[in-house]
């Protein structure tokens, strides 16, 4: 038995790393409240008790096994914004994962299945006899410590996440495609560094690398983070070494250098916990700022989001978050088509693209019955009739590349504006330990004819596989 046990979790560490992909089931918004107090809840305060003791009944211990789960996703030709689930960002179909861990050393990787090949467009595809599939996670990472000092590598494809936004962030979101990449990450008592360098898609028979590094501060009540991106794009393009020093500060160097094959980001970013309940936040993007034209605001791009997260508010079981997000014109853009800020077609930042203003509000309640869950998010969205697929113009220029002092902008966002309002209701229901049913009915009007309603369902669980 043990003989068989043995090369049954061997056989799956063999054939998921070869072609699989991390999986990401849970909410968006547990993985930041998870992280609240430094890892750890305020078991000494009532409120946080019932939070705990959800995330801690969905939350597989990676430390001490290793494990193969699947998640089914369902949804009837959905068109929602809203994101509730990791796992809305990926189509109809199945996707599987396995996890690793051995001391200092975890393999993470799994798979996406479907029939329809439309569904598998974020991926690297491959079809065989009319199923779809494509790696979406594979990588292994490598942690230790020395002292007061941690430190991680980590090589192969996964997600990058940089912010504090709940439901969108400005700077890396999970949305787009996971990044083939190497990340070094770096803990010196309150001080964490990031550093990463990312193979993106070739955009125009251009190819495009991205590096990122970022520096945070971590305390009890305050995080606090700056951070740089820069992609740099050419008909052969490699890895550059100067852009993996995380001491250089690369926007600076490359001001101007719009026909250098450069595209330069700053962020910057903070959370600060008002008390354990309440918990304020924001974030801002700076693509371009203008120095040269006075009364010229349209020639800066930026966008900004600000928060606020209640936990159990209005009752003790509850989760409340408000966010407003407001992204410019241009904004992830460049005068270079291939500059523009997006992995296999999909926005690396923000999820909606820019020329955009966003509120969005999401509540959950957990039950004391064997629902364990129901939630609700609301958003309402007011868009400009330009998107990252826009052509990059200026229509403050001339015919001989001079500033025309008498142009007159539209405004922002950019007319004509449209108007998008939806919502998304549903359950979570546990049926055993690691397996849960979740439920949803899916409302908008993109349309502006009539309301439209989509239901979405999906499933998953995990299974462990002990070591013998």
């Amino acid at each position: 038995m043990v003989i068989k046990n043995s090369l049954y979790k061997y056989f799956f560490l063999v054939t998921h790393f070869c072609y699989g992909q991390l999986f990401y089931t849970e909410n968006n918004y547990f993985d930041s409240l998870e992280n609240d107090n430094n890892n750890e809840f305020s078991l000494e305060l009532n409120q946080f008790q019932i939070w705990n003791k959800y995330l801690k009944a969905k939350k597989i211990n990676y430390l001490k096994s290793h494990h193969f789960g699947i998640f089914l996703n369902y949804y009837n030709e959905s068109n929602s914004n809203i994101i509730q689930e990791k796992s809305d960002l990926i189509g109809n179909g199945l996707l599987t994962n396995y996890h690793f861990n051995y001391k200092r050393l975890e393999i993470s990787n799994s798979i996406f299945f479907t029939d329809d090949y439309i569904e598998a467009k974020r991926g690297f595809v491959r079809t065989i006899k009319n199923v779809t599939m494509y790696t979406n996670q594979a990588y292994f990472k490598y942690s230790n410590s020395l002292d007061s000092l941690s430190f991680s590598f980590k090589l192969g494809r996964d997600f990058l996440i940089e912010g504090y936004g709940n439901t969108a962030k400005l700077f890396f979101s999970n949305y787009s495609r996971p990044f083939d990449q190497i990340t070094l990450t770096a803990n010196y008592r309150n001080i964490y560094n990031k550093i990463s360098a990312i193979r993106l898609d070739d955009l125009d028979n251009y190819e495009r690398n991205l590096y990122m590094h970022s520096i945070s501060y971590k305390s009890e009540k305050l995080d606090f983070t700056v951070g740089e991106a820069i992609i740099s794009s050419g008909l052969s393009e490699s890895i550059n070494i100067k852009y993996l020093n995380p001491f250089n500060f690369w926007s600076w160097e490359n001001i101007g250098s719009t026909t250098n094959g450069l595209n330069a980001f700053l962020f910057s970013g903070m959370s600060f916990k008002v008390k354990p309940s309440l918990n304020l936040y924001f974030e801002i993007l700076i693509d371009d700022v203008n120095f040269h034209q006075k009364n010229a605001f349209y020639l800066n791009r930026y966008a900004y989001l600000l928060g606020v997260k209640f936990i159990s508010f209005p009752f003790k079981s509850s989760l409340l978050l408000i966010e407003n997000s407001n992204v410019l014109n241009q904004v992830y853009q460049s005068y270079d088509p291939s500059h523009v800020f997006t992995h296999m077609g999909y926005p690396i930042g923000h999820h909606l693209g820019n020329d955009f203003i966003n509120y969005r509000m999401h509540y959950s309640q957990i039950l004391k019955s064997k629902i364990n869950k129901i939630f609700f998010d609301y958003s309402y969205l007011i868009k400009g009739q330009n998107s990252l697929e826009t052509p990059f113009e200026n229509p403050w220029e001339n015919n001989n590349g001079e500033f025309n002092v008498n142009y007159k902008h539209p405004g922002f966002p950019t007319p004509p504006l449209t108007y998008f309002c939806e919502f998304n209701f549903g359950l979570e229901i546990k049926l055993k330990d690691y397996t849960y049913l979740i439920l949803s009915l899916e409302n908008n009007n993109y349309t502006e004819e009539k309301l439209l309603s989509k239901i979405r369902i999906r499933f998953w669980t995990y299974m462990n596989i002990k070591n013998e």
